[in-house]
């Protein structure tokens, strides 16, 4: 058994994958997501947006790398299953902007994303695809 003095800590991320219809924006993503009216709980939401467009990269960038052969093999390899993948190719046909980043408890979070980081959730609709079902302590 091993024991550990000193500051021990729990974080936690999710990936995720997020397209819009429209340009990916704080107006898109609030209307995309039912939250567009004014509400306090708004502000949960606006501050998820902030979280998602600091973390994101198109996942054309985020898998070119010489060790990934495309998209299928950089989300499979990131855990995302067959359903989202097949989805992201869709996205992309579709000539939809898909982004992949992450949420994480690490690196000052605003409350929303230390929130989020540690669910799983997919929203998916006419408006927005937004898989964050990679998650882990």
């Amino acid at each position: 058994m091993k024991f550990r003095n000193g500051f021990v800590t729990n974080s936690s991320s999710t990936s995720f994958i997020i397209s819009t219809k429209s340009q990916l924006n704080l107006k898109c993503f609030m209307g995309a997501i039912g939250a567009n009216g004014s509400s306090p709980m708004n502000k949960i939401f606006e501050d998820l947006f902030m979280a998602i467009d600091k973390n994101k990269q198109n996942v054309f960038e985020a898998a070119s790398t010489r060790e990934i052969s495309g998209i299928a093999e950089f989300l499979n390899k990131k855990g995302f299953d067959k359903e989202c993948i097949d989805k992201v190719k869709e996205l992309i046909s579709n000539n939809q902007v898909v982004y992949y980043g992450y949420l994480s408890s690490e690196e000052d979070p605003n409350p929303s994303e230390l929130f989020f980081c540690s669910e799983i959730f997919v929203i998916c609709n006419d408006d927005i695809y937004f898989n964050g079902s990679i998650g882990g302590w």
